[in-house]
């Protein structure tokens, strides 16, 4: 009897401890929500309306001077004509490695009129986009004039706002099913609640060395795939790099010549240049791809051209402990066999596959930055073409990854359609990638929000 009643208790009590501890997790991740919900509304400027969001996907060592008359620059009113003339600034230069000073030059055309914030957001709708997108609203007549300062400071406010909106969303902690979407099973042992400085996401990608597989990894050695014994581009460093997305945004820009006055230049998947060279010029150094492209027909991985006579990384992701023999039994996507083959065609090719690792620890510098949980899947390419340009390269830009006020719902410059997926990510943590480039950069805002491109420097240049 005495046992009984015994049992009785340390039940009941076992009950009451755990509804406690419940209520007070409960109670502490409502005050963390209340929390960075105050924190998005203290972010200056405010939203004009309900608005499409921007949509699109997937980068100085040596002195460059522009010798331009500024001042002689005007815009029509109409927003192509608008965008054409800021372009034509682009093409009516001699954009050279020697006659061009972009390392802090500051392009100065002449007046237009700001259009002021009107009071404090209201608390936000975290499922309404904040930015007008497909707008000339912020599209500056002179770049050098106050108005243009105030114009861009307020888009890239609301930029900012906009890349916490959806972190916010993707986080929400009273989202049901959370763990459901780990199909990759990470497991992440840092605390992405602390403040982290740019110094320490610098040193975070510094730390992430490229490492592709090699000759001797199996199961690839018994299989008999005949990998480069070199590693990937060994032994080379670049003083320049431009990394050129696929956004639709570049569509129009005339930065053509500007991109390839770089003496490396990296483009993604099946971006191609013919045709499009005023806007994302002709010179490609080094490609790329997901596994996606190299296996499905329509992309024609082993026959087209753009595939050819080039650097390239394949990338694609593996459970977040597997090894490679388990990722060769269970790839996303079956490159293997296309892999093996073009080495076969192709000796001494410059081709090499990504660690899938390496694709986790790129995650969790990602994830160290936030204090947002974000989610848990591989980065996107353009991030991949960040980092592995920062390895190689002094001084990396980067065109149209942080979206500038040419942004568009188009997602990419060659292919005439939209989809949301591609601006801020629907897979891939894309508002967090873009945050963090944005947060690295240390050229101007009018560099990034009006040209188009954010300027980092290269790892080698950063002591850890």
């Amino acid at each position: 009897m005495k046992a009984a009643a015994m049992s009785v208790w340390v039940f009941i009590n076992l009950i009451c401890f755990g509804m406690c501890g419940y209520l007070y997790l409960i109670w502490s991740q409502y005050w963390m929500y209340i929390t960075k919900q105050k924190l998005y509304n203290k972010a200056p400027g405010s939203p004009q309306k309900a608005s499409p969001m921007l949509n699109f996907q997937d980068k100085y060592g040596e002195q460059y001077k522009v010798s331009t008359n500024y001042s002689s620059l005007r815009l029509e009113p109409n927003r192509k004509n608008r965008r054409s003339a800021i372009a034509g600034f682009w093409s009516s230069q001699q954009v050279t490695q020697s006659s061009i000073k972009l390392a802090g030059a500051v392009i100065r055309p002449s007046n237009n009129v700001v259009r002021k914030s009107k009071g404090s957001p209201r608390f936000p709708n975290i499922h309404t986009p904040i930015l007008e997108f497909d707008s000339d609203r912020y599209i500056c007549d002179e770049l050098d004039s106050s108005e243009c300062e105030a114009q861009t400071r307020e888009f890239k406010e609301l930029l900012l706002k906009e890349f916490h909106r959806v972190l916010m969303g993707d986080s929400k902690v009273f989202k049901s099913g959370l763990e459901s979407h780990n199909s990759y099973n990470v497991k992440y042992k840092g605390d992405h609640r602390k403040e982290v400085t740019k110094q320490e996401v610098l040193c975070g990608l510094k730390r992430v060395q490229v490492r592709t597989v090699t000759q001797d990894d199996e199961p690839f050695h018994r299989l008999g795939f005949k990998i480069p014994k070199s590693p990937l581009q060994q032994s080379r460093a670049f003083n320049t790099c431009a990394v050129v997305t696929s956004a639709g945004a570049l569509l129009g820009s005339r930065l053509g010549e500007f991109i390839d006055s770089h003496d490396m230049v990296v483009r993604f998947n099946n971006a191609p240049t013919l045709n499009y060279t005023e806007d994302v010029g002709s010179k490609t150094t080094f490609r790329i791809l997901n596994s996606q492209v190299v296996t499905k027909p329509e992309f024609k991985f082993l026959e087209d051209q753009i595939y050819k006579d080039i650097s390239m990384l394949i990338w694609d992701p593996a459970n977040f402990s597997s090894s490679l023999e388990d990722w060769y039994r269970q790839p996303d996507f079956p490159l293997f066999p296309v892999y093996k083959r073009l080495l076969e065609e192709r000796p001494g090719a410059d081709v090499h596959l990504l660690r899938p690792q390496v694709l986790w620890e790129l995650w969790a510098v990602l994830q160290d930055a936030s204090s947002y949980r974000l989610r848990r899947n591989p980065p996107s390419s353009g991030f991949i073409g960040i980092w592995l340009s920062l390895q190689r390269c002094k001084r990396v830009r980067v065109f149209e990854y942080v979206p500038s006020v040419r942004a568009t719902r188009r997602c990419h410059y060659h292919v005439a359609r939209d989809d949301t997926a591609c601006t801020l990510g629907a897979w891939h943590p894309l508002a967090q990638e873009k945050a963090l480039a944005e947060r690295i950069r240390d050229n101007s805002d009018i560099d990034v929000f009006q040209r188009g491109y954010i300027d980092i420097p290269g790892l080698s240049n950063v002591d850890c």
